[in-house]
């Protein structure tokens, strides 16, 4: 009777708060996908029907998911009569939902450790993958740098108009040097105060590998997320500028 009913199902939908609209970035990529806000929630429909979720939409802090019919009918997980029909709402696609054309980044930390982590100064001597400066000096610097110097750099935006660069040479710009361990990225001058937390905090932080944890000095960290990088073109950056020029 399970494998008649999920035969059945056509897709799955999850829900979420509305407060976590900014999370929907892990799966603006997954093709399909469509997004709807009502009373406080956000509904993704669009998911494969069996089978395991995409990894990204496993990261999704769902407060609720079903299997959705063809009826319309809603069947809460391992379920085998719906609980409700979904709601008749105005969906769209996610790549308009989540209106990312332009690289962003930064979005906020999902895992919760009940670890504090501590950077401590340190000696060590590395050479620094990241330079987190501001979208003004970034914009300035690729409008007269050499192509060949912008050819190995990548840089996301935040909304705060903060840029990460990633690549070597990085460019001579004011900000914070950041060094890579373990795919995350510590501000230059500072490490983990024990050295095997860098292999267990990225299994915890990023297990999908699909990211880069930035740290500052206190402790705090963000993620950004490797497929909102974009390659540091002219071209790139200035609508990049034109975009929170006209926000």
């Amino acid at each position: 009777m399970a494998e008649s009913a999920a035969g059945m199902m056509t897709e799955r939908v999850l829900v979420l708060a509305s407060a976590d609209r900014a999370v929907l970035g892990y799966v603006r990529t997954v093709p399909g996908l469509r997004v709807a806000e009502a009373a406080g929630q956000l509904w993704v429909r669009g998911l494969p029907a069996t089978g395991e979720l995409p990894a990204a939409a496993r990261r999704l802090p769902a407060a609720a998911a079903y299997a959705l019919d063809a009826q319309n009918r809603l069947f809460a997980t391992g379920q085998l009569t719906p609980t409700a029909h979904l709601p008749d709402l105005a969906w769209l696609p996610i790549q308009e939902f989540v209106p990312l054309e332009l690289p962003t980044a930064a979005l906020p930390g999902q895992a919760r450790l009940r670890y504090r982590v501590r950077l401590v100064p340190s000696a060590r001597a590395v050479a620094g993958s990241a330079l987190l400066t501001t979208l003004a000096a970034w914009l300035a610097y690729v409008e007269t740098a050499p192509e060949i110097r912008l050819r190995h750099l990548r840089f996301a935006v935040a909304e705060d108009e903060r840029v990460l660069v990633l690549g070597a040479p990085l460019p001579p710009l004011a900000g914070q040097e950041y060094w890579l361990q373990e795919g995350m990225l510590l501000p230059a001058g500072f490490d983990f105060e024990a050295p095997l937390l860098a292999p267990l905090l990225a299994r915890r932080l990023n297990p999908a590998a699909d990211s880069l944890v930035v740290f500052v000095s206190n402790g705090r960290w963000e993620q950004v997320l490797t497929s909102n990088l974009v390659p540091a073109t002219r071209s790139a950056v200035r609508r990049t500028a034109q975009s929170f020029s006209h926000a």
